[in-house]
């Protein structure tokens, strides 16, 4: 699979050594969305054919593209990427601006509202959960047992990309619903919430089949489920 990584810093650029490193995942990788060249060059040559461009080759050269940019940049990285029309998306993004936890309009999720700003994409919203550090633990066997990344979509392809790429890094991929339970995975860290916390795969299933059912019993197992 090609994938056009828009934003290469901790969780975009550490994705896209993951799922490009030969001989483990072998995705072809196309690095862009830093003003640093050098940095993008150096992720390029750990990953074996990794290539560098700007957003818009990003979205050009990716069958999916990952958007990992800072949240007060986004409409800037968009703008620079060009239509994303039928393009598969992968949002990892959190709510954050330099004050701290960015406001969202009341009752929506971060990535219903990415979505509002990427008219006709196919989106998925995952890696936003977890620390590069430790996602890169678990890509390169340093975690123990199988453990989860969850997930959420509303497209039925976007969330089968999803899965190959949750896969690629190590993760058992766990798919928690759509935008209705988005909100367990994304920011702040809070209880009864999954984001920032880890779970084995196992806790992670049971945890999802009940967030399409009823959110209190979900979060009540994400809070006695987590890993310590």
């Amino acid at each position: 699979m090609r994938i056009g990584v828009i934003g290469s810093g901790r969780i975009g650029g550490n994705l896209g050594l993951q799922v490009g490193q030969v001989g483990r995942r072998g995705h072809e990788v196309l690095f862009s969305g830093s003003r640093d060249r050098a940095k993008l060059e150096a992720l390029a040559a750990q990953t074996p054919g990794g290539r560098v461009g700007s957003p818009r080759e990003a979205v050009e050269f990716g069958d999916v593209v990952v958007l990992s940019v800072p949240w007060t940049t986004i409409d800037d990285a968009l703008e620079q990427a060009g239509p994303l029309d039928g393009k598969i998306v992968v949002d990892t993004t959190n709510q954050y601006g330099r004050g701290g936890l960015e406001s969202l309009p009341e009752g929506a999720s971060a990535v219903e509202l990415n979505a509002g700003r990427m008219p006709g994409a196919r989106l998925a919203k995952a890696f936003n959960t977890l620390t590069a550090g430790f996602q890169r633990d678990v890509a390169e066997g340093r975690a123990e047992g199988e453990i989860a990344m969850f997930y959420a979509n509303e497209d039925e392809d976007a969330g089968a990309a999803c899965e190959v790429l949750i896969a690629a890094c190590g993760f058992h991929p766990v798919r928690i619903g759509g935008w209705a339970q988005a909100h367990l995975l994304e920011a702040p860290r809070r209880d009864g919430s999954v984001y920032g916390e880890a779970y084995a795969a196992e806790d992670a299933r049971r945890i999802a089949a009940a967030a399409t059912q009823d959110v209190a019993l979900a979060e009540r197992l994400a809070r006695e489920r987590k890993m310590t």
